[in-house]
């Protein structure tokens, strides 16, 4: 037994280090092996910066192969963009400095704005398409006559450094994005299994659970968006995994729904009532898990689906046995058909699940689409531009020669960092990147670069400041002090075509660098739009009103794009990915009750479409009306009169034999607007 215990901690340790250590270390050979590649083909054919090279392969090298190719060609894109208005501006404006400056501020302005609005590496785009105005644009007004030679060497760097980072994550340590999904949507089912277990605790981790597998959808969103330039089995898993993010949209809500039900029940004093239905909701546990655990796999998945097809099968026989005489007879059928619900979207979310492994055909999901606060994108985009006009009237008033710098880096900073949800946060790592950078790259380029002689001897010169960075941004807690390290580091080693040793300069343009960035972290700080009250308000409004769209638009929303459009709207304002400060938590509160409401909305809408008792149609509309007033602008008074509009239609409802579930989701919505806890009560009281 004590021979055994060494191999089994040497095991454990092994399988720790290949799971943490590992990927970081593989990550570190690849950023070597193409920055080296690259700086290769930059020398051999004579570029004036292959640095540029080498910089572009630290950014774009990514942990997985798809996300390499779609974040190379979107910087690809977003460069040719910048490039081509860069030679516009100098072609109009070269000698109008003041001119040139403001178009320039206008299209960064533009592009910090789409960064704002678009998510992933379409975001990535813009933020290139604006700095690379700076990179290109500004030295060109120095020299109008070479600004076609400027743009034609940047790109040319640019792109070797795509081609050797692209080229070298496929073929050295390739990890597919394909594995990375599926491992994703398997955490996800066992995590939501264990969240169905844990239910109706009554505490805050609840919550904080849900909202963080909620963030979770926009990750593998990302991933999906990566995989489509894959050639493996990550394209196949496309459809699917959209499909597989609507059913788990649909199941989580409807959870949410199942829990609030129960407490407002328990709050009312209906203990037998919720007794009896948790013991249903016991039967419907040991449907949803496999051999007494949550299922690791797809077939794993299919045999859950198989359980739960078998008790949505004697639900109602099972419901039967369940009643007490004791309970609310109508509060019971309330859950028993949110119970019902329940069950039917976790064996869809399950079939869907079990499918990925199968060639089986998949309706596609619909896209995510475009969800975004106007206000929030202007008001980045003039952060943008507000950056660009201060560092650009310190350039003019000085005269200063690192102006050019201190522009860049902090148009850099101000919008690359535009859409994190903790701005001022992230800024101070970049900023602790670049302080650690600026130190490497003194010490190589005036102690160590001199003494190189030769391509190998600047290889190994350079190489431990790139592999010391690469280690960081291989670890997702360190990524943006590793980048901070990469961009200052690599933009002032003493070396080009030529080598140049001067101190002086070298000072003046990493004070530029400081400079750039203190600026953009102070606007940053007096332009909060993430994690101020300002924004949380702002997007509880833009939450608000899509509920008001579902009252009173002629076609209300669908369900799929209420889910999409009010999630989108949370994962843009930062909340889901913060869940710490109360503002935070109010707005996924928010979230959760616009949802619910949403929901219940679209289904009486949806059943009374046809209805043909006579009033019917005229109360439902003046019961949307009401909701729409009170979600609008939230009041006493306004719930008030929702209430009366609802007990007004609920009496016509229960003269009509076959709109019973209607009378269901009526009640929903009641117990939705008398909820004391609400943040919905909360925000009339004030």
């Amino acid at each position: 037994m004590n021979a055994i215990q060494p191999l089994i901690f040497i095991r454990s340790a092994w399988r720790d280090w290949a799971n943490t250590d590992a990927p970081v270390l593989s990550h570190a050979i690849k950023v070597l092996i193409a920055g080296i590649m690259a700086l290769w083909i930059s020398l051999l054919f004579d570029l004036d910066q292959p640095r540029t090279a080498l910089i572009t392969v630290t950014i774009v090298m990514q942990t997985h192969s798809g996300m390499v190719l779609a974040k190379s060609y979107y910087r690809l894109v977003g460069t040719i963009a910048g490039i081509l208005v860069s030679l516009f501006l100098v072609a109009f404006f070269a000698q109008e400095r003041v001119m040139f400056l403001i178009s320039m501020a206008a299209w960064i302005g533009m592009c910090t704005a789409g960064a704002v609005i678009l998510r992933d590496h379409q975001s990535y785009a813009f933020v290139l398409a604006g700095y690379t105005l700076c990179i290109v644009g500004l030295p060109a007004t120095l020299h109008p006559d070479n600004a076609f030679g400027i743009a034609m060497s940047r790109i040319s760097e640019i792109v070797i450094g795509l081609t050797s980072a692209t080229v070298v994550s496929d073929l050295v340590f390739p990890k597919r994005i394909g594995g990375v999904m599926l491992a994703s949507v398997r955490t996800r089912f066992m995590d939501f299994s264990a969240l169905l277990a844990s239910a109706f605790s009554g505490n805050d981790k609840y919550r904080i659970a849900l909202a963080r597998l909620m963030s979770d959808i926009f990750r593998l969103e990302s991933f999906r968006a990566s995989s489509a330039l894959e050639s493996d089995q990550s394209r196949s898993l496309r459809l699917k995994l959209g499909r597989l993010n609507m059913d788990f949209m649909e199941v989580s809500t409807t959870f949410h729904a199942v829990d609030e039900h129960f407490r407002r029940l328990e709050k009312r004093g209906l203990k037998p009532t919720v007794d009896a239905l948790k013991s249903i909701y016991n039967q419907f546990l040991k449907a949803a898990i496999f051999e007494e655990r949550a299922a690791q796999n797809e077939k794993e998945a299919e045999v859950v689906g198989s359980q739960l097809k078998a008790f949505i099968a004697r639900f109602d026989e099972i419901a039967a046995d369940s009643k007490a005489t004791d309970i609310d007879r109508f509060e019971y059928d309330v859950g028993v058909e949110l119970l019902r619900r329940l069950a039917d979207e976790l064996r869809v979310y399950a079939i869907t699940y079990a499918s990925l492994s199968k060639t089986s055909q998949t309706v596609e999901a619909p896209a995510l689409g475009i969800h975004f606060d106007p206000v929030t994108a202007v008001l980045a985009g003039a952060r943008g531009a507000l950056m660009l006009g201060i560092m650009a009237t310190v350039w003019i008033a000085t005269e200063w020669e690192s102006g050019i710098e201190a522009i860049t880096i902090g148009v850099v900073s101000s919008t690359l960092f535009a859409t994190s949800p903790l701005p001022s946060r992230t800024i101070r790592q970049f900023l602790l990147g670049a302080l650690i950078g600026a130190v490497l790259a003194y010490w190589v380029s005036f102690h160590l670069l001199p003494e190189a002689q030769g391509f190998w001897m600047l290889v190994l010169a350079i190489s431990p400041g790139i592999a010391f960075a690469a280690s960081l941004t291989g670890k997702p807690d360190k990524a943006v002090i590793g980048a901070g390290i990469f961009i200052v580091y690599l933009t002032h080693l003493g070396f080009g075509r030529i080598y140049e040793q001067n101190p002086q300069s070298f000072m003046n343009d990493v004070m530029a660098d400081f400079l750039g960035i203190l600026c953009s972290a102070l606007l940053y700080e007096l332009i909060d739009l993430e994690g101020s009250r300002w924004s949380q308000q702002r997007t509880i409004a833009s939450l608000r009103k899509l509920v008001v769209e579902v009252c009173l638009d002629a076609k209300p929303l669908k369900r799929e794009k209420l889910e999409i459009g009010a999630r989108d709207l949370v994962y843009r304002s930062g909340s889901l990915r913060r869940i710490t400060g109360p503002g935070d938590r109010m707005v996924i509160d928010w979230l959760l009750l616009c949802l619910e409401v949403g929901h219940t909305i679209i289904a009486m809408r949806e059943k009374l479409v046809d209805c043909k008792a006579p009033g019917l149609k005229t109360h439902l509309l003046d019961a949307m009306e009401k909701m729409a007033v009170l979600f609008d602008a939230p009041s006493k008074d306004a719930r008030d009169d929702a209430m009366r509009t609802l007990e007004v239609l609920g009496s016509y409802l229960a003269q009509e034999s076959q709109v019973q579930r209607t009378r269901i989701d009526l009640q929903l919505l009641k117990n939705a607007l008398m909820d004391e806890e609400s943040v919905l009560i909360s925000s009339t009281k004030r």
